[in-house]
């Protein structure tokens, strides 16, 4: 009965270790296959920013002033 169990226990260790060490190699995979289009969309969603900090300082400053001030107008309406 304990050869039994001990054999039971080498079993299942042994579909752990073996499915942990497929999903090791599933991700190098899919990280391989993946790392171009990764590269690519971060290219593309620095382009944005770098857009945006050419708009200027000074209308990005006003925009946000003019969003807090009609924040703070309604809350006051509302009593919240």
């Amino acid at each position: 009965m304990l050869i039994d169990g001990l054999k039971l226990a080498l079993v299942g260790m042994s579909v752990v270790f073996a499915f942990l060490v497929l999903l090791v190699l599933i991700v190098h995979i899919s990280t391989r296959l993946f790392k171009a289009n990764t590269e690519k969309e971060a290219r593309e969603m620095a382009t944005p920013q770098r857009r945006m900090s050419s708009m200027g300082n000074g209308r990005l400053v006003a925009v946000i002033s003019a969003a807090i001030a009609s924040h703070r107008a309604r809350a006051a309406h509302t009593g919240g």
